[in-house]
């Protein structure tokens, strides 16, 4: 396999796949049942779950991190902030690109941390997909479907970290090293391409302070 397909910028255009999220884990053998509790407690407002949650729920490890809400606007996460505080969540942290909330919500005692990311907004779960780093955390929930890429399923099937684009890349370089931690591999290639965008970035030494999402 050649380097070019850990390019930072894929050079083909990624095809989105949509499945029923709740069959697709039953054909799988996981249970879909927590993300959909988390999911279904800020159903009121418009907002997509994304990222780590999905992919452990799929590879069927515990979902111990956060979950990570995205928005179409600053209007919206407004109303999720509220809504959890409603739900006796508080915040726990507020940052320039993210509000974490933590509490109990119905369906368990056990705490749950939720993030509300606001260091961008999103017109489509389209532009959420493409604007993650590495292609086994391109997965999205809006309540009934699973939107992923292909290569996201292929690269998490065989546990292979492959960049899909870096936007931030110390964020992306600590990232690398927590996944290879929890048993992903990333390639010559893989780690290549980081290096050299981290190179080429002027602004790489001026993000170093975001926590970019799982």
């Amino acid at each position: 396999m050649t380097n070019n397909v850990y390019k930072a910028e894929r050079e083909w255009p990624m095809t989105n796949l949509k499945y029923n999220f709740q069959e697709f884990c039953n054909r799988s053998g996981c249970d879909s049942a927590e993300v959909e509790r988390i999911y279904n407690a800020f159903s009121s407002v418009e907002c997509w779950l994304g990222g780590g949650a999905i992919r452990r729920t799929l590879i069927k490890q515990a979902l111990d991190s956060d979950f990570d809400f995205f928005f179409k606007s600053a209007d919206y996460k407004n109303t999720f902030v509220a809504t959890a505080k409603s739900k006796g969540m508080s915040v726990v942290r507020e940052t320039k690109h993210h509000t974490e909330l933590r509490g109990t919500l119905e369906g368990s005692d056990l705490p749950v941390v939720v993030q509300a990311i606001h260091f961008k907004y999103y017109e489509n779960i389209e532009q959420v997909l493409d604007s993650f780093d590495y292609t086994i955390t391109q997965f999205v929930y809006d309540g009934e479907f699973m939107h992923t890429t292909d290569e996201a399923l292929w690269d998490l099937g065989r546990k292979k970290l492959a960049i899909h684009k870096i936007t931030y890349p110390v964020a992306t370089m600590r990232r690398m090293l927590k996944y290879c931690n929890q048993g992903f591999t990333a390639c010559g290639g893989c780690m290549a391409d980081l290096y050299r965008k981290t190179l080429e970035s002027t602004e790489a030494l001026g993000e170093l302070d975001i926590e970019y999402v799982d």
